[in-house]
């Protein structure tokens, strides 16, 4: 960097850090923080990009370096909170020095960049056939973002505060019908190649509608664990730290922490969107990888970019580490694909998505570092002219499939969480594939639009693992780097076959134990995803000059996979699948403070379940925990069930199968060592209405709360005066 340039630099990068630095010192609700933490984070952004990638068109500048900007901060507040933690002080120490992180580095250039840049520039001009194609292309992205609009209005149209197993209960069946309509004109306008690059703008949109159903249907939130999560970030927020220091996901309480200080909005602002932003954002960097690597049209990048909202999508709808982890590692992927084509577009940033995945969550971390090495050590030697690469790779390969579980054990003897190992089932292939094999899924019930949502449930892993392995296959025949992506797959599915099979939690409830495991699948496929593309762009290449009827059965195959995994992504009710959890409710929340306020300082537990458990976490935070006085299973409880083989949470389901008999709430009060419990019973429980009546016979007190939650109180006293 010249010195003109830097000192250039530094003005700007001065600028931006005052206008952080005094959005994070105003008080909450101002209502020039959002304006001045913007400031601060795009021109930050804009700094960032113009440094790494000079080359690119501005809006692409903009956009990269919010990538790497956002990657940077994330990472540099783990090490600050890890070191000391996150009070106004260390904060205002991260917003000045993130900007100023890029002014050491030094963009290397590539000619894809510079090749793209001047096709464009120099692009055919608009002669009567094409002016009336690039009409009709406007006319169709116009048509694909208008219903895109509507499906949010559906959406919003859905919202409720009340318990429900899946939003597809309260959203119209119309929505699906807006969403396949609008996929199509998107896929067709990008195939067609009428408007270039305005395909992606409809397609990123379709990312953000699909990744948002439950932030914008669920009001009073989703699931169970953002609730600890954002309740956890709460408590960073107001005090700096929370003890014990987690050892992990640490990377989004960072990010949110400071997001939230910054803007005034909080934590619970940020963290609802902070997932289904960043998946939103991986469809534009698969369209820039593309494009990057391979010096693609904009009509096969974009096209095979849509291909994104054919994954999984069920990590990405709501806002967990893991999810937030998943999204950085998609476009970690993608953004490797130039260095793995031999290209140095990208620079640093593959690495720096990597690290901020490292710092939310380990599982996917860790396993994507050893990929980033492979890849790194591969474009070194292959710009060096190396031949003698494959061994070290299969070193480095091995060392990668056994990290996670030597991470576990790690782990297990700093937190004291048992972790144990058993490799009995390697010795016998047979009991591995049958451990690895799924449970049967009833696929044809001869209903023909759910015959093929599950059709595609069921099929869809291997497919796109499929995908993946011959994109790799054509990748390998042009740049050896890709070699990194054969050796990546083998690092994840070699780390989910040994989570599956030889690592054992016997501190998760049972029905949660293969959840590490699958996250490991997850994982993979969206490693594949890339190599997938590559090779979904190069049948779109070999096909766009054949019949049109082709070209129009793929996209309509395509959008009608793309709804199918919509549908697939959020909690279901149909003739195939039921999802057994109710989301939290206002009547639950109403409940938590009514038994707050009736209890006030006094020392009392809850028995509930989940869904109340969360709204308690939202309200109070981790108000209060219990030593259990059970020798069996010792340790702290906190004062409302959690579902994770919590002993409470055992005794909230024998007060349940005990419709509320005084022995089942008295082992209650001895297991945390009070007097006072309240038990919740919500009306959709099995047998809610026995365990109603029988429990209004013994509780001291209960309490109707909008014919939804009923409350009981049980005293020991009572107990023993009946």
């Amino acid at each position: 960097m010249s010195l003109s340039s830097l000192k250039n630099y530094t003005i700007f990068a001065l600028f931006f850090t005052a206008a952080g630095l005094i959005a994070l010192s105003l008080p909450a609700g101002n209502p020039a923080g959002p304006w001045l933490a913007g400031a601060y984070i795009l021109g930050s952004g804009w700094l960032a990009g113009s440094r790494l990638f000079p080359a690119e068109p501005r809006p692409w500048r903009l956009y990269l370096g919010e990538i790497a900007f956002l990657s940077a901060l994330t990472v540099l507040g783990s090490l600050v909170y890890y070191a000391y933690k996150l009070d106004l002080a260390a904060c205002g120490a991260v917003v000045i020095l993130t900007p100023f992180v890029f002014a050491a580095v030094r963009p290397e250039v590539d000619e894809a960049s510079e090749l793209i840049r001047g096709s464009a520039r120099r692009g055919p001009g608009l002669d009567g056939k094409r002016f009336a194609a690039y009409l009709a292309g406007l006319a169709l992205a116009f048509v694909s973002l208008a219903l895109t609009v509507y499906g949010f209005i559906l959406l919003a149209g859905a919202g409720t505060d009340q318990s429900i197993r899946s939003p597809w209960d309260a959203v119209p069946r119309m929505f699906f019908i807006v969403f396949l309509l609008a996929f199509l004109a998107a896929f067709a306008l990008a195939e067609s190649g009428a408007a270039g690059g305005l395909a992606l703008l409809p397609v990123t949109a379709l990312a953000m509608l699909a990744a948002s159903v439950a932030a914008i249907v669920y009001s009073v939130g989703y699931g169970f664990d953002p609730f600890i999560h954002q309740a956890t970030e709460a408590a960073i927020a107001k005090a700096g730290v929370i003890t014990p220091k987690p050892l992990y996901y640490v990377g989004q309480y960072a990010l949110v922490t400071l997001l939230g200080r910054a803007s005034g909005i909080g934590p619970f602002g940020i963290d609802r969107w902070l997932v289904p932003v960043a998946f939103t954002l991986a469809v534009p960097c698969a369209y820039w990888s593309l494009r990057r690597a391979f010096a693609w049209p904009a009509r096969t990048a974009a096209a095979a970019s849509a291909a994104l909202l054919l994954l999984p999508l069920a990590p990405f709808i709501a806002s967990t580490p893991q999810g937030l982890a998943d999204a950085l590692t998609l476009m970690a992927v993608f953004l490797a694909l130039p260095a793995a084509a031999g290209r140095r577009n990208a620079g640093p940033l593959p690495y720096l998505a990597a690290g901020a995945a490292v710092a939310v969550h380990p599982l996917a971390g860790i396993p994507l570092v050893a990929f980033m090495v492979i890849l790194f050590f591969l474009g070194r030697r292959q710009r060096a002219g190396k031949t003698r690469v494959w061994p070290v790779v299969g070193l480095l390969t091995l060392a990668g499939s056994v990290a996670l579980p030597l991470a576990f054990m790690v782990n297990s003897w700093l937190s004291g969480a048992s972790v144990s190992l058993d490799a009995s089932l390697l010795s016998a292939p047979g009991a591995v594939l049958e451990e690895l094999r799924g449970a049967a899924v009833i696929s044809r019930r001869y209903l023909a639009a759910f015959d093929f949502v599950y059709l595609w449930r069921n099929s869809r892993d291997l497919l796109i693992l499929a995908a993946g392995v011959i994109g790799t296959a054509l990748l390998l025949r042009r740049h050896r780097g890709a070699g990194a992506y054969a050796a990546g797959a083998v690092v994840y599915l070699a780390n989910y076959i040994l989570l599956k099979t030889v690592v054992d939690f016997p501190f998760l409830i049972d029905y949660e134990r293969a959840n590490y495991a699958d996250r490991l699948l997850e994982l993979a496929l969206i490693l594949m995803a890339a190599p997938a593309a590559y090779g979904l762009g190069r049948l779109l290449e070999a096909i766009k000059s054949g019949f049109p009827a082709r070209r129009a059965a793929l996209a309509v195959l395509v959008s009608a996979l793309a709804v199918s995994s919509l549908y697939l992504a959020y909690p279901r009710r149909d003739q195939y699948e039921s999802s057994r959890g109710w989301s939290t409710s206002a009547a639950d929340i109403k409940a938590v403070r009514l038994i707050g306020t009736d209890a006030g300082s006094r020392s009392y537990a809850v028995l509930a379940n989940q869904s109340v458990s969360a709204a308690a976490i939202r309200e109070y935070g981790f108000k209060k925990y219990f030593d259990s006085t059970d020798p069996a299973r010792p340790g702290k409880l906190f004062y409302y069930p959690v579902p994770t083989g919590d002993a409470l949470y055992s005794a909230f389901l024998g007060a349940n199968a005990a419709y509320g008999s005084p022995a089942s709430i008295r082992q209650a009060m001895d297991l945390v060592g009070t007097d006072t419990v309240y038990y919740v019973v919500t009306n959709y429980w099995w047998q809610a209405q026995k365990i109603i009546v029988s429990s209004k016979r013994y509780a001291d007190r209960w309490w109707n709360v909008d014919d939804q939650d009923f409350v009981f109180k049980y005293t020991r006293a009572g107990l023993e005066s009946k």
